[in-house]
């Protein structure tokens, strides 16, 4: 019933402020706007309108279906672009061996999680199909469908927004500098006609939200933290782990198949789009991993974009692509070595069978493995654990039944992750990474911490002012804090909900006329 991290519980918040009304704006921080790529989250809001569940079930249950969209979206792109034996070991790549034990949001898989990264890699890899459709038919209509395809995956994420791009910028600048050596000005103005025919579909369906980044926030990062996230196995500490856990028989067959292509690929554009797709991730990956020690070391302040692990995600991708190339190269010197010494007449519609059959043995000797990965096993194991968080859920659901969205709650740092940003109530301060980039999280994280202390120590006196400044009406604290609770002498406590865990208190604040709600 419940998702088990805090990133499920950020599109928890959302989903509700959109289902009150206030699509557009931050769900947990009064008066900001939106910041938080809305597809997602608006494709969950239209099933829990459509279906009526709960939202905390269909941010849990969606994955499972909604993701589906990516391997078969993978799967039919490489039909398309090379052969169904290609497709086929590419799929196997994707499904089960390339990730290895990486959670799914480490790399490009199919996963049961309702990620942004998981949930929307689908159009990415529909936009390469159409990247290819546009430069090699030469159509301005497929640029025109390319431009709304990358509007729409910036909806749901930046970086394969990112990635597609630069593989355009590559692709027509070389050929806008050939012209412009060859001095073919008809030419260069062409491509500026296509690119142009790309841009403005791409502003008008990535509109709704670069209305907010760009047109109210200028897209001005002041809390740079959260473009350095680096969970889990991503951490820079575990870099070498992170290698050793990648170390494996696939990425040595992906080895051989990006030589095979690297060598024996010839079919232009598709060549390039997918070596610049290796290429763009390989570097943006090391070039935002390095980029906290150089400026550390360095002081020297370069350009960032979004944190390294999502390039990453996207370079697993290309690593089935690789892995396809040098399965079916492998498997066809077996088959080949078969037939000289076995079986000379064989015929080739064998010889093919012969491989989908070596794809299917591969799947059934590795997915004893499989379904014990990580990813299937502990996410699941940590949300029935959340759904055991009684007092959490307890305070969840009062809000979520009593208290209008645009109020504001003063907690402390770990409740503002879990049971509050999922209520999608206004906060002073939230978690780092789930906080807003474009205001000042240290301020607001220092305002909270004295108010809070205020309300326990008394002290410091400057925090009274900070009150009336957040419109604090709520107050959850932790039991042991509420203990020493002072009620201030500005406002008059009212319990709400207490229980094991917490109390939840309502602020009433005095007036020239008495007390006001």
């Amino acid at each position: 019933h419940w998702a088990y991290e805090p990133d499920f519980d950020r599109d928890i918040g959302y989903i509700r402020n959109t289902l009150d009304g206030h699509f557009g704006t931050d769900p947990n921080i009064a008066g900001q706007y939106m910041w938080y790529n809305p597809l997602m989250y608006m494709t969950e809001t239209l099933v829990v309108k459509t279906t009526g569940l709960p939202i905390n079930v269909v941010v849990a249950r969606s994955g499972p279906f909604l993701n589906l969209l990516s391997p078969i979206a993978f799967f039919i792109v490489l039909v398309k672009l090379f052969d169904y034996k290609i497709a086929l070991a590419g799929l196997l790549s994707f499904l089960f061996v390339s990730n290895g034990n990486l959670p799914g949001w480490g790399g490009a898989t199919y996963s049961p999680l309702m990620l942004a990264d998981c949930f929307v890699q689908f159009i990415f890899y529909i936009n390469l199909f159409l990247c290819y459709k546009a430069f090699n038919t030469q159509k301005l209509w497929w640029f025109i469908a390319l431009g709304s395809g990358i509007g729409i995956g910036f909806l749901g994420h930046a970086a394969p927004t990112i990635i597609i791009i630069l593989i355009l910028i590559l692709l027509q600048g070389q050929k806008v500098i050939e012209a412009l050596k060859e001095k073919n000005f008809k030419a260069v103005t062409t491509y500026v006609v296509q690119g142009i025919f790309t841009f403005i579909p791409f502003i008008i369906f990535a509109f709704p939200f670069l209305y907010f980044i760009w047109g109210k926030y200028r897209m001005h990062f002041i809390n740079r933290v959260i473009l350095e996230c680096a969970p889990g196995i991503f951490e820079r500490k575990k870099s070498l782990e992170l290698l050793k856990v990648n170390a494996t028989i696939p990425l040595l067959i992906a080895a051989v198949g990006f030589v095979w292509f690297y060598k024996k690929f010839t079919v232009n554009y598709i060549r390039q789009i997918i070596l610049f797709w290796f290429y763009i991730t390989f570097f943006l990956y090391l070039y935002e991993s390095a980029l906290p020690t150089v400026d550390k070391l360095l002081h020297i302040d370069l350009p960032d974009t979004i944190p390294a692990l999502h390039y990453f995600f996207y370079l697993k991708g290309v690593q089935s692509v690789f892995f396809a190339f040098g399965f079916v190269f492998l498997a066809t010197w077996v088959i080949n070595f078969i037939k000289t010494k076995y079986k000379p007449g064989l015929p080739a519609k064998y010889a093919d069978r012969l491989l989908v059959l070596f794809v299917l043995l591969y799947t059934v000797g590795y997915y004893p493995i499989y379904m014990n990965r990580q990813d299937l096993v502990e996410p699941r194991e940590q949300a029935l654990a959340k759904e055991k968080q009684k007092d959490d859920l307890a305070i969840y659901y009062y809000i979520e039944k009593n208290i209008p969205l645009d109020r504001v709650i003063l907690c402390e740092h770990d409740q503002s992750l879990f049971p509050v940003m999922a209520t999608g109530i206004k906060m002073v301060s939230i978690g780092v990474y789930f906080s807003n980039p474009y205001i000042s999280y240290d301020k607001r994280e220092n305002d909270r911490d004295a108010m809070i202390s205020y309300l326990t120590t008394s002290a410091p006196d400057s925090a009274k002012s900070l009150f009336a400044e957040y419109k604090v009406r709520y107050v959850l604290l932790a039991n042991n804090l509420y203990a020493k609770y002072r009620n201030p002498p500005f406002a008059i406590s009212k319990v709400l909900l207490k229980n094991d865990s917490y109390t939840l208190l309502e602020l009433s604040y005095a007036s020239g006329k008495g007390m006001v709600n």
